[in-house]
């Protein structure tokens, strides 16, 4: 007998009849992630300047920061999903190129709102396959989780990866399915021109070439730029703020992973700082997008439960 899921289809507003690979992935947030309202998690208002916001998100290490401020009015909603503001770091880098040097400064202390993103919100009880399909539409693994009782709460792609630790999401496919091919900047490359990469490729993490396995990501140019060194550059050498070299930023190293093996045993190794692998032969990456939203595409990942 054929069982089949109603999958909401975002860009038509409307479900669709479809017969899943494998068992759906209807199990509420709440029951898989029941300690997510506890985890402390870093927000923003919309009176607090960039300056504030980007050093918020290095000190935290934080993959996005929410925008919030009681009393204001709900984000707006677009295709069926619910959006509202917030601050993430590839923002911050696209305001940083489209902004002259001797204005730097001066734009560091707008309002975080002019370097904000949209991202989805849902109920915490709705389910891990409605949670996918936000990252899907809006292109960020971060989305709001809605309590009957606010306030609300981040969950990320971490959460979802961490399933796979704990043996509940299954997928049978292998990482050459679903790697992502490496790109790469020279280290004696100008910061600025690898900022313009990321922006235009829309990656967060650039290898360094000849340096195998090192990488750099949006996190950790804003780390530099806005460490106490770097912000005393941008308020007394603006000019000078940027004009570095991408050897001069920190690097991160990934680690290495058999292309035969599957995903599901590589999702078992992601933990905190440990969440990029590269493969052995050749020049391919994985990162938690890669081990769950493209398993997820094709009809490859489960819940067992």
């Amino acid at each position: 007998m054929s069982h089949f899921h109603k999958r909401y289809i975002i860009g038509a507003g409307s479900f669709e009849k479809v017969e899943p690979a494998f068992p759906f992935l209807d199990e509420p947030l709440s029951e898989l992630f029941p300690e997510l309202f506890s985890v402390s998690r870093p927000i923003t208002t919309p009176d607090v300047p960039v300056i504030v916001a980007a050093s918020i998100l290095t000190a935290y290490d934080s993959p996005i920061l929410p925008i919030t401020k009681a009393g204001t009015p709900p984000g707006i909603e677009k295709q069926g999903v619910k959006l509202h503001r917030a601050v993430g770091s590839l923002p911050i880098i696209s305001m940083l190129l489209e902004t002259k040097p001797s204005d730097y400064y001066k734009a560091l202390w707008k309002s975080c709102t002019t370097t904000s993103i949209w991202i989805g919100s849902l109920r915490y009880e709705d389910s891990l396959d409605r949670l996918l399909q936000i990252f899907e539409s809006t292109g960020f693994g971060d989305a709001r989780a809605d309590h009957p009782d606010p306030p609300h709460t981040l969950i990320t792609l971490n959460e979802v990866a961490s399933l796979y630790r704990e043996r509940k999401l299954k997928c049978s496919l292998g990482v050459k399915e679903v790697a992502s091919r490496m790109i790469s900047v020279d280290p004696d490359a100008m910061l600025i021109e690898a900022m313009r990469t990321m922006r235009e490729r829309r990656v967060r993490r650039l290898f360094l070439a000849g340096k195998k396995g090192e990488f750099i990501s949006d996190r950790s140019i804003l780390g530099s730029l806005f460490s106490p060194k770097g912000l005393k550059a941008a308020r007394d050498s603006p000019n000078l703020w940027t004009d570095l070299k991408v050897s001069e930023i920190p690097t991160m190293k990934a680690h290495f992973v058999s292309p035969d093996a599957m995903v599901e045993d590589v999702g078992r190794l992601i933990e905190a700082k440990r969440d990029v692998f590269v493969l052995s032969d050749g020049a391919l990456v994985l990162s938690r997008w890669d081990l769950v939203m493209r398993p997820w595409k094709a009809g490859q990942l489960r819940l067992s439960l």
